[in-house]
């Protein structure tokens, strides 16, 4: 029998090596699965997707859309770890990423809220003419098939506005039937209005700040997770030109070892198959990578494309000097506040408040503008620093002036505290959306492309925290402020001695270092931005130096958002379908 089994896996790998394909994508996670939806339209296109993952269509932690949290330490999570985080009290913490057909897609929270209009146009100011917020609009909605609230979901808080939603798309939106129908969102919201943060009865409409119960990625009617697979995948998994093969992608290979007329041109990719041997296939028209932002960066590295320091370390011969891959991650750090309820909250209560600068710093606004343009550049040096010179501080300069007008000029959202409960706990997650501090995700050997060095430098640069702690003071003094403090009996996580009402910065400090984990939102390891910023791919999403390789996945935002990512790469991967098609 064994005879048996190893000849027919063997005669499988030779199918594999011996099938041609028009497009080899790498990783089935969100991005990859809309391209290979929208690609394989055309019966006469060939195309295979190459994922590690499983098919969790029946995984109750995957579908239930109250389990968000279940799916996290079980295999199908990747269960990173970051290298040791100064910022983090020299903690090196798990990093949670979605190994399924599917993607990340199948693990999230199924938030889905896009950002702020100012934050997309700024796209363009980093070299991507053709990316902003009113290009991007129609794609968001291309892609929604929105299922507006019902009068119980609209008692219990949902609101929207029909004219910023899509109800045509594939991917259904929502919210839960599981929506808590108690006294939490009167009081949260009427406590957040006693704050000065109104109602924002539709948080997709390109403004974030205010109170708002958000949408999510869910087919409300049938109860259940609506991630990438369940829409762009399930559906369509019968065409004959689709295929997915169970392995990782390791590298790419290349059809000349000399660049034609100034690029390179791949042929096709190496991956290790589910026995763990090496198999190559061929891509007559283009690879695309949508293996992630902690992933993509790691198999341009091992196929010769990034910075030359680092895969000479690794005996990796240089094909395409781009110092960038790898470099410019962003993170946001998640701190919660916990404290004992006198109710019981059951459901899902998904209540979002998003802060600008001016709510933060008050009347301190101006002079903290002031005073953090006149630090940009020493910034910069820190964080040019700190990747050995792979992106040049003058360089980073220019992008954080940038970002400082985005955040000071433009009054875009700055930060968000996620209001929430579970059973007698309730819960104030925060998060600094924009930070300074740029982090890295590098191989750490040329052979184990499953073990990724991330490195989110959380913290690195000294105003992140100072965000954070206002923040995490707004989100403290919401849990005093009447009609919600009425549901409060104490703080428990950390506890009033350790943080009380008054608590200085240095305990917030303590606090913040001891406790903070990932947002799980990495992005701009492969930024589309122009190559004199360190980007790696053109607004084409094609890598710099090469004719006929993309990069689709978070990996490309050159920039965090006042949102979640799931809106964003959704919108994005349908326009580079479009692109793609029209090559």
């Amino acid at each position: 029998m064994q005879l048996v089994v190893s000849l027919m896996l063997f005669a499988l790998s030779v199918q594999a090596r011996c099938e041609s394909f028009d497009y080899i994508i790498a990783g089935a996670g969100t991005c990859g699965l809309v391209l290979a939806n929208r690609l394989s339209e055309d019966p006469n296109i060939r195309v295979v997707v190459i994922e590690p993952g499983e098919d969790v269509r029946n995984n109750p932690n995957v579908t239930d859309v109250t389990r968000f949290l279940s799916a996290f330490g079980t295999e199908i999570d990747w269960q990173y770890t970051t290298t040791p985080q100064l910022g983090l009290n020299n903690r090196s913490i798990t990093f949670h990423a979605g190994k399924a057909i599917g993607g990340t897609s199948t693990i999230n929270g199924m938030t889905y809220i896009r950002g702020d209009k100012a934050e997309f146009d700024v796209w363009e100011d980093l070299g991507n003419i053709g990316w902003n917020w009113d290009i991007l609009y129609p794609y968001f909605k291309k892609v929604e098939q929105f299922s507006p609230p019902t009068e119980a979901q609209q008692a219990a808080g949902a609101t929207f506005k029909p004219g910023y939603h899509g109800s045509d798309g594939i991917l259904k939106t929502g919210f839960p039937f599981e929506l808590f129908n108690g006294s939490l969102h009167t009081s949260a919201q009427q406590a957040w209005e006693t704050l000065g943060y109104p109602l924002n009865p539709d948080v997709n409409g390109g403004e974030t700040r205010g109170f708002d119960v958000w949408p999510q990625t869910l087919d409300r009617d049938a109860d259940i997770r609506e991630d990438a697979a369940r829409a762009y995948y399930y559906p369509v998994e019968q065409r004959p030109n689709l295929k997915i093969i169970r392995g990782t992608v390791t590298k790419l290979t290349w059809a000349n070892s000399t660049k034609i007329n100034g690029t390179l041109s791949a042929d096709g990719v190496e991956y290790l198959d589910s026995n763990g041997q090496t198999v190559t296939i061929n891509a007559a028209k283009e690879v695309l990578l949508s293996a992630g932002a902690l992933r993509s960066p790691l198999i341009l590295e091992r196929s010769g494309v990034g910075n030359p320091s680092i895969l000479k370390k690794y005996g990796i011969e240089t094909k395409i000097d781009l110092s960038g891959v790898g470099e410019h991650m962003q993170e946001q750090p998640n701190t919660a506040l916990e404290y004992t309820s006198k109710i019981n909250v059951t459901g899902t209560a998904p209540y979002a408040t998003f802060a600008t600068a001016q709510d933060i710093f008050g009347n301190e606004t101006s002079a903290v503008a002031a005073a953090t343009e006149a630090k940009l550049s020493e910034w910069a040096q820190k964080v040019s620093r700190v990747n050995n010179g792979a992106i040049g501080a003058s360089t980073l300069e220019k992008i954080f002036r940038i970002q400082h007008d985005l955040i000071f000029k433009r009054n875009v959202t700055i930060a968000e505290t996620l209001t929430s409960g579970s059973g007698d706990i309730l819960i104030s997650a925060f998060w600094l959306l924009l930070p300074f501090s740029r982090g890295s995700v590098h191989m750490k050997s040329a052979e184990h492309i499953n073990d990724p060095a991330i490195d989110p430098e959380y913290f690195l640069i000294d105003f992140d925290l100072t965000v954070q702690t206002g923040l995490g003071r707004l989100s403290q003094e919401l849990w005093y402020t009447d009609p919600i403090s009425d549901l409060v009996i104490d703080n428990v996580v950390p506890g009033q001695a350790s943080l009380p009402r008054n608590a200085t910065d240095s305990q917030w400090a303590i606090f913040i270092a001891n406790t903070s984990t990932p947002n799980h939102h990495p992005i701009g390891t492969a930024s589309m931005m122009s190559r004199e910023l360190g980007g790696v791919v053109d607004p084409q999403l094609k890598v710099y130096g090469t004719s006929n390789v993309r990069v689709v996945d978070a990996s490309v935002l050159p920039m965090q958002i006042s949102g979640h990512l799931t809106a964003t790469l959704y919108a994005v991967a349908e326009r580079a379908a479009e692109f793609i098609k029209d090559a």
